[in-house]
């Protein structure tokens, strides 16, 4: 009792201390629980909804369809950027487009998009089939049937959770998600159009103004020679006045890094290459005492001897060539060295007359076993018996394409022959349909009887080994190399550091201007994810400089962050050179016009100064107030207004936006009256102002700066 009158005498300070310590608790983990509202880890972004997991199934999907069409197993990381890229335009385009479609009452339901994957599949047998499915199809075709493919497509959801069928799925799905996006866009697209409209005093005002003159012309580059000299100076108050005027013309449109690379080539030293020279030559002797080339190639432990015949042509070394087929059979391969590279040698051993390939029909006899238990109920002793029947029957002269409906294992009746060629086929059956006109073939489920139908004209071929010393630096080479990197990166605490450190070292230096984000290369330098990555960390700063990187073991390199542009409002520092490159071509263009009028005041014709600048002299060009710059000979539309308000008869230098022309109009035709209701004029308005493909873009470039984005797809490489 006393005990628990003391808790109560406490009770008020006991509780505190609880109270302090569940705080101090809830606070330690604080962090944990901040992630939950914070977007640190957030990868990807729009109008506020989260898209990690769709971005990379979509991803996923898109490396998927990449692979298969460019046939490949493995992507060069430029390749991996581009497949970014369009994963990320694909998600932003349609999320906005669909948000749209929504706000309009709209919405692609489940069922629509499965109509339109049914649609997009049933085109396959149409004169207009969906151009990448049909891609697809084409390369699935390859080893089985067109009609088999086209069946595992239409029922391709059956396989969405098969291992084997994977990449091929997703493929798939990449496909359906185009067709899909493609509907969506031109729905919205359509609509977003017909709201397009124009009243009738602005068609009666385009068509009051749409005159048409007869004209001499001639088109002035500013970077023609006989221009060098004019070199405009722009003074600095001059550039802050510009930039404080079109402030939104130089706005960041996404993150980027100006980062300083230097660049330690991993290359063998001239030590490594005498010792690598000494070891071909000491082997290559090797080979010449050696008591039989089977011995000496397992010494190499390299196993057995290839049995491979090729011909000359598929030989792509002209050297190696040379050595292999002008030369007896048995003759050695002295040691060349190839392109820096490597080093060969080896002798050739064999020669023979032999066909490229061989033409051939073949039956199935199929039996049940381990791989395919619901399939034929023969043992495989009674498969056995029955293909050896069936090659007496066929060495007797029975006609293979009989038997063929019985015996076809699965395939189409139209996929009766193949031509099976040397490096593609088994050794052992190449060789045995080259001599013999019948085979029995013991494969692990069936056994096949091939007939041979033809051979192509045999050719020489030879047998021969090579054996290779690649050039490459030895390791203490390569420890030489990266103490060289260690070294630089000690000295260096900034950006400029690496700069002077690299030019008194003479190391090389990449810079690379607006890297984003999502690049894998910096300037020249390929395959550099591993930089971008370090210095679009969150925890990289301004004038850090990184550790040493190892680039595909081609270079060390150490990078330093030399400039960070964040999306939005430019910084005049960054833009300066921008802006003084602009400054100077408009003043340029000034320049030009002031010479060229001061010539034709002087008196020259238009034909003469065209003459005397060595350029084209344009008579009787018709130009179209209301037409296109293709219309107008490629005169710019800046030009266009300016020209249509010239007076006839007199000589004029115009300026466009990038070049200048000088002008002779000598006749002006007013305007054709007005079409009923100005249907025509409102067309050609329409046209010209928003046409499809410019109203289109303008739209969805609308929408987009509409919108509010997160890409931290960086992080992507940090998972």
């Amino acid at each position: 009792m006393a005990a628990i009158g003391s808790i109560r005498k406490h009770g008020i300070l006991l509780m505190g201390i609880i109270g302090i310590a569940l705080l101090a608790f809830v606070m330690g983990d604080v962090s944990k629980l901040s992630t939950l509202f914070s977007d640190k880890y957030t990868m990807v972004k729009i109008n506020g909804n989260k898209f990690d997991n769709e971005y990379r199934t979509r991803l996923e999907q898109n490396t998927a369809l990449w692979k298969i069409f460019y046939d490949k197993s493995t992507l060069e990381e430029s390749e991996t950027y581009q497949i970014h890229e369009m994963t990320w335009s694909q998600l932003l385009d349609q999320t906005i487009i669909e948000a749209q479609l929504k706000d309009l009452g709209l919405q692609f339901t489940k069922d629509m998009i499965a109509e339109i994957a049914a649609d997009m599949v049933a085109s396959l047998h149409t004169q207009q089939p969906n151009q990448l499915l049909s891609r697809l199809v084409s390369f699935l075709a390859k080893q089985a049937s067109t009609d088999m493919v086209i069946d595992f497509i239409s029922n391709i959801e059956d396989h969405k959770n098969d291992n084997r069928y994977r990449e091929i799925y997703g493929a798939y799905k990449a496909i359906e998600r185009f067709a899909t996006i493609d509907q969506q866009r031109a729905r919205y697209l359509t609509l977003a159009q017909n709201t397009v409209s124009f009243s009738d005093e602005a068609a009666k005002f385009f068509a009051s103004n749409n005159t048409t003159l007869l004209t001499q012309a001639v088109t002035f580059y500013p970077t023609a020679t006989q221009f060098n000299e004019i070199e405009p100076v722009v003074a600095d108050k001059e550039i802050k006045n510009w930039f404080e005027k079109n402030k939104i013309r130089y706005q960041i449109k996404e993150n980027s890094r100006d980062i300083d690379v230097a660049i330690f080539p991993i290359q063998p030293s001239p030590e490594d290459l005498s010792a690598i020279h000494d070891t071909v030559l000491n082997r290559a002797a090797r080979l010449k005492g050696a008591p039989s080339l089977e011995e000496f190639h397992i010494s190499m432990m390299m196993g057995q001897l290839d049995s491979t015949y090729f011909k000359r042509s598929e030989i792509t070394i002209d050297t190696l060539a040379k050595l292999i087929f002008d030369r007896p059979v048995g003759s050695y391969i002295e040691p060349f060295e190839y392109e820096n590279i490597v080093w060969y040698y080896g002798k050739s051993y064999g020669s023979a007359k032999r066909s490229d390939s061989v033409n051939v029909a073949f039956l199935v006899v199929d039996f049940k076993n381990d791989r395919n238990p619901a399939g034929s109920i023969r043992t495989k002793d009674e498969a056995k018996k029955l293909a050896d029947s069936l090659k007496v029957e066929l060495q007797k002269g029975g006609n293979v394409f009989t038997l063929l409906p019985d015996y076809l294992g699965g395939r189409e009746t139209t996929d009766t022959t193949y031509w099976a060629s040397e490096h593609s086929t088994f050794p052992e059956l190449y060789n045995s349909l080259l001599t013999e006109n019948v085979y029995v073939q013991d494969a692990p489920a069936a056994y096949v009887v091939y007939k041979v139908i033809e051979r192509t004209t045999p050719v020489e071929k030879r047998l021969f080994v090579i054996y290779q010393e690649e050039i490459k630096p030895s390791d203490a080479t390569i420890k030489h190399i990266r103490n060289q990197a260690m070294h630089l990166q000690a000295e260096c605490s900034n950006a400029e550091d690496l700069m002077t450190s690299a030019a008194q070292q003479g190391t090389q230096v990449v810079q690379g201007k607006d890297v984003t984000p999502m690049m894998a290369n910096i300037s020249n330098l390929q395959n550099t994810r591993e930089i971008i990555s370090w210095a679009f960390n969150p925890d990289t700063k301004l004038d850090d400089v990184s550790d040493i990187y190892n680039i595909n073991n081609n270079f060390f390199a150490v990078a330093a962050i030399r400039s960070i542009k964040v999306k939005g409002d430019a910084k005049l520092a960054d833009v300066r050179e921008t802006i003084e490159g602009e400054l100077k071509a408009k003043k340029k263009l000034e320049l030009i016009q002031i010479m060229l009028t001061q010539e034709l005041n002087n008196g020259i014709t238009l034909q003469q100064l065209a003459e005397k600048n060595q350029v084209s002299f344009m008579d009787s060009v018709t130009l179209v107030f209301g037409g296109e710059t293709y219309q107008n000979r490629n005169i710019e539309n800046v030009a266009i207004g300016k020209i249509f308000a010239l007076p006839a008869g007199e000589p004029t230098i115009v300026t466009g936006k990038n070049n200048l022309y000088a002008i002779s109009i000598y006749e002006k035709r007013e305007p054709t009256e007005p079409s009923a209701n100005f249907a025509m004029e409102k067309s050609m308005l329409r046209n010209a102002v928003a046409g499809r493909s410019r109203n289109e873009n303008t739209i969805l470039e609308g929408l987009k700066a509409k919108a509010t984005l997160l890409d931290q797809r960086y992080l992507y490489f940090t998972r």
